[in-house]
């Protein structure tokens, strides 16, 4: 009786048991999943078969209640790395957006809230979770403070995964920088944080040389929130633990310093700004109880790869702004700042030797224009700048890729906005050759940087007598005196015409031939009491003086006019010498 009786259990077990394989049937997923197993590598399988894939299918699997969670998990896999095949390392998955498959992924990874160990049994069911896990934590892009407490602590203390889930949350946390006011507290109650440098801080939250625009936003309004949450929870924090000059920059401008982390935030759907002129009156701008935001607006996406996003808040600038001029959304915006470059293809680079080599230069300057918020009326057109480095962008042509300046600093915007009723304070950081013709007329002054130059007259002579001392122009060449003024309208004593000067920071001033090919630099008359080399003058201070220019007798007897070539980087003017 009782053999009968085990014989009777033994069948009822099979049953079960058969029942139980019956309901977890071989799936699309399954197949493509052992056929990975036989290839020996997930990653190679996939981005050999992933065209093939039954797309549809894997879809229906992901999301079924009908598949089992590790099914689910062998979808979800599948999906994300199908997606995205062409990584070269695993970190770069996360720079990677997934509009197919991050839906699935997140509903995945939300269900270790509720799954508990059968969620993280799915892993030691599936084959070799090591590869298979980054494509679904890469492709979500939506996991709250919960999901991720519980991905960190419900794992099985010997689970083989146990460190590498740790270290694919990390690679998540700092992929999805704009996820920051929904997690942080939940993360840094784990401790989570502990062991992050400064530089993991930075690269997160602030500006990844990897991928620089990975600050994005939907909404203008989540950008607001972004910045305002780490002005307000994580940037004390950071100042306390690592220093404020990690996140500071001494300005030129002042003894203050200001925020130099490059955080911008990629926006969407930004503020809308009417067409029209601005007000060129002299009205003053109130500036008192206002609240102001700053956006960097690129309207030239499309001509030039790899350009910066459509419109981007700079973050820098918000963070600079005190508490009173601080705003929190859109809503609380009085003035938007807009800052729009404008990009032109310029000539072949050559260098010292004037070679011509295989990057060419592209030119760049922008527009800084005050606008109502509210009505998104344009107010006021502060200027022009001209972007750092070298006013230029360079493109390699073997590369076909382009080099973008960085964005103006907060300091001189900051600057700018808060003298905008007094713009001769900040002339001298402005391109204020934007305007004007190529050639003036003697006597006009030309602004280039710190510097205002106006040419007067010249005279050629073979030698002449300042003093004790004769100067004598070498066979073949004459002086040319030429008479000038400078002034000196920048924010510092600064010197002009140094002998060690920077481009694109100090101006040079040369004498160009008929065809304005060929420059004539000046001669550094030391002894000369009036020669204007090297002279230092306090702001706003101003002289008169000479300078002395070594020129070929063959071009001063030419046929066509020579020219006084005044020049700040790419921007030059000149005047007819006589």
């Amino acid at each position: 009786m009782m053999k009968r009786k085990s014989l009777f259990a033994a069948a009822c077990l099979s049953l079960v048991c058969l029942t139980a394989c019956q309901s977890a049937k071989s799936t699309t997923g399954d197949s493509y999943w052992d056929d990975a197993k036989s290839a020996g590598n997930f990653n190679d399988y996939v981005k050999e078969h992933a065209g093939d894939f039954d797309m549809e299918a894997l879809k229906a699997e992901a999301g079924s209640s009908d598949s089992t969670l590790s099914q689910q998990f062998k979808a979800v896999s599948l999906l994300s790395a199908a997606e995205y095949q062409n990584y070269e390392g695993e970190d770069s998955q996360f720079l990677f957006h997934y509009p197919i498959s991050a839906e699935y992924a997140n509903n995945y990874l939300a269900k270790a809230k509720s799954e508990g160990e059968n969620f993280f049994a799915a892993f030691e069911d599936a084959f070799y979770p090591y590869e298979c896990m980054e494509p679904v934590f890469a492709a979500a892009d939506n996991l709250d403070g919960e999901t991720l407490t519980h991905l960190l602590n419900d794992v099985p203390a010997d689970a083989g995964y146990n460190s590498k889930i740790t270290d694919t949350v990390d690679k998540w946390v700092k992929a999805n920088p704009t996820k920051i006011p929904e997690i942080y507290d939940a993360l840094k109650a784990l401790g989570f944080f502990d062991d992050w440098t400064l530089d993991d801080w930075k690269t997160a939250y602030f500006y990844s040389y990897l991928e620089p625009y990975h600050v994005r936003t939907g909404a203008a309004g989540d950008a607001f929130t972004y910045v305002s949450y780490l002005r307000e929870s994580i940037l004390p924090e950071l100042e306390v633990k690592f220093g404020t000059d990690d996140f500071k920059t001494a300005s030129e401008l002042n003894e203050e310093k200001y925020f130099s982390t490059k955080l911008t935030v990629a926006v969407t759907d930004g503020p809308e700004l009417k067409d029209g002129e601005a007000d060129t009156s002299s009205e003053a701008i109130e500036l008192e109880g206002k609240k102001v935001a700053a956006f960097y607006r690129n309207t030239q996406t499309e001509e030039f790869k790899n350009s910066p996003p459509t419109l981007q808040l700079m973050g820098d600038f918000m963070l600079q702004l005190s508490d009173e001029e601080f705003p929190k959304s859109p809503e609380e915006a009085d003035y938007y700042l807009i800052l729009t470059p404008s990009y032109e293809y310029g000539d072949f680079y050559q260098d010292n030797a004037g070679n011509e080599t295989k990057v060419q230069q592209v030119n760049a300057t922008t527009a800084i224009d005050l606008y109502d918020a509210k009505t998104g009326a344009p107010l006021r057109h502060l200027g022009d700048i001209t972007e750092t480095p070298a006013s230029s962008i360079f493109r390699d042509l073997s590369e076909e890729s382009l080099e973008y300046p960085e964005i103006t600093s907060a300091d001189i915007l900051a600057y700018i906005y808060h003298n905008i009723n007094t713009p001769d304070a900040y002339t001298s950081l402005l391109d204020n050759t934007v305007g004007l013709n190529s050639e003036l007329q003697k006597d006009e002054s030309v602004i280039l940087g710190n510097w205002e130059i106006t040419y007067h007259s010249s005279q050629t002579v073979k030698e002449f007598d300042e003093g004790m001392f004769r100067y004598t122009a070498k066979d073949g060449c004459q002086f040319v005196r030429g008479e000038f003024t400078i002034k000196n309208i920048g924010t510092e004593t600064d010197t002009f015409l140094p002998m060690v000067y920077y481009v694109a920071e100090d101006p040079i001033v040369q004498i160009a031939d008929t065809n304005r090919e060929n420059f004539y630099d000046c001669v550094d008359a030391m002894s000369n009491s009036r020669c204007l080399n090297s002279t230092s003058l306090e702001p706003g201070e101003s002289k008169d003086g000479e300078l002395i220019f070594e020129v070929a007798e063959e071009a001063l007897q030419g046929d066509g006019s020579l020219y006084v070539a005044v020049s700040l980087g790419n921007k030059v003017v000149y005047y007819t010498l006589n």
